[in-house]
């Protein structure tokens, strides 16, 4: 028995039931719970015959991975592109290279196809720790072989597409859920940790039918959790609560940041809180992104309103060598790089960075910040990344900085500079240009 108390699935579950079964997918948008199973289950079948051609040797081991990653790419319903999914799928292979190819063909050959029970599962998912412990040991870098951390995810979902009633997927959100609602905590044995997972999917399936009524299978379970670690998204359609504690917090977010994204968009409520207070709006969601950039282990010198034609603030990781300087800006329809910020841009970006790379840092980066953005402003961008020398330019929602703050404080790990065999660093989300979403973060470490 891993499930010892239900009190804190049935709060997640009458969450989600008073949310009518709506959930945002990992490309932001609401669907619900029926439409979310509708899309998956058309997809079964494509995939299906994939892994069918691969087992069979029908389809060899590089043609079958770059047609899994052309089918999650067109149609992300596992979020199989992140990090534990594709990523971990390339780097295995890439790792394998030539010599062990055979080797590998025939581990996820075997590996792939469902297990008969718990004890099987183990048992397949120490197979391919093995071969992934032999290549680390190999290694000269270990940054570019897998990490044993995505096995669980990696084959659970293959399993999952085989027969969804009996396998639930690893997913590191659930996982994160389950530990924030105090209801169950993996151990460092990947294998052992999987096998309680799906025991405990099942004992959960059981304990919603129990309450409900209602038939539950795996799929229902999994959207529980999914909308419970992004029920805030729906914040403003939620009903206020009394100023005093209601339930335990779960959320890693402190108070005082997890209004940047109403202060970027600056709403009307935000707008009457910050005359009340005789702030300008602009000034608190400068102040308030400083303070968000300090708790994910920046130094932050703050420019902003008063300092002439200078940018809102420089964000430095000494111990990395690099520099965001960045703008702040608020808008209530979303915001758009204009010619006039463009100019303004140029201006303080060649001004700036000189004296950066005096310091000694090697990366300097351009970053916007707001609330949302209405436009890809690829133009202004090109412009910018010719006409200074910033390395990329990085248009960046304020929820998204939350969400690179939560699995800052959630995972020490997560570190400011370039990932590691652990996964991701805050700098991997600098290295290109263009929007930064909530979303990419989610997707890009397996959340």
């Amino acid at each position: 028995m891993v499930l010892s108390d239900d009190q804190q699935l049935q709060r997640a579950w009458e969450e989600f039931e008073a949310n009518d079964f709506r959930m945002k997918d990992s490309q932001g948008e609401v669907v619900t719970m029926a439409e979310a199973d509708e899309r998956r289950n058309e997809r079964l079948v494509v995939l299906n015959e994939l892994i069918d051609d691969f087992i069979r040797g029908e389809l060899p081991l590089d043609e079958f991975k770059s047609a899994i990653d052309s089918q999650n790419k067109r149609f992300p319903y596992w979020g199989f592109k992140g990090m534990n999914g594709m990523m971990f799928f390339n780097m295995i292979y890439s790792s394998a290279g030539e010599s062990r190819e055979d080797e590998l063909t025939s581990l996820l050959q075997k590996a792939i196809q469902p297990p008969e029970d718990r004890t099987e599962a183990k048992e397949k998912i120490r197979s391919i720790e093995g071969f992934v412990e032999r290549l680390r040991n190999e290694a000269d870098d270990l940054r570019k072989v897998p990490r044993p951390g995505s096995i669980p995810y990696f084959i659970s979902y293959f399993w999952q597409i085989r027969d969804p009633e009996r396998y639930p997927i690893y997913y590191t959100s659930m996982v994160n859920a389950l530990s924030d609602l105090a209801i169950w905590e993996p151990n460092d044995d990947i294998a052992e940790s999987y096998g309680k997972f799906w025991e405990l999917n099942e004992e959960m399936r059981e304990a919603i039918e129990g309450y409900t009524d209602r038939d539950v299978d795996l799929w229902t379970v999994e959207h529980v959790f999914w909308y419970w670690q992004n029920r805030d998204e729906f914040e403003d359609e939620r009903v206020a609560k009394p100023d005093v504690l209601q339930t335990l917090p779960d959320s890693y977010i402190p108070p005082i940041v997890s209004i940047l994204p109403e202060l970027g968009s600056n709403t009307e409520e935000i707008e009457e809180l910050a005359e009340e207070t005789g702030n300008a709006v602009e000034t608190l969601f400068e102040n308030r992104l400083a303070k968000a950039l300090r708790m994910i282990g920046f130094e932050v010198e703050e420019r902003g309103q008063g300092m002439g034609r200078n940018p809102d603030g420089i964000a430095i990781s000494q111990r990395h060598s690099y520099a965001i300087i960045y703008d702040a800006k608020v808008r209530r329809d979303g915001y758009t790089i204009n010619t006039g910020d463009e100019r303004q841009f140029q201006d303080y970006i060649n001004r700036e960075v000189p004296t950066l790379r005096n310091q000694g840092l090697r990366n300097v980066y351009f970053a916007v910040f707001t609330g949302e953005f209405s436009d890809e402003s690829r133009e202004a961008i090109r412009t910018l990344k010719i006409s200074t020398d910033v390395q990329e330019v990085r248009l960046i929602e304020a929820d998204t900085l939350l969400a690179l703050l939560e699995n800052r404080l959630r995972d020490p790990k997560f570190d400011l500079g370039p990932g590691g065999p652990e996964g991701p660093g805050v700098q991997d989300f600098l290295a290109e240009s263009g929007i930064l979403s909530a979303a990419d973060i989610r997707e890009e470490l397996g959340i």
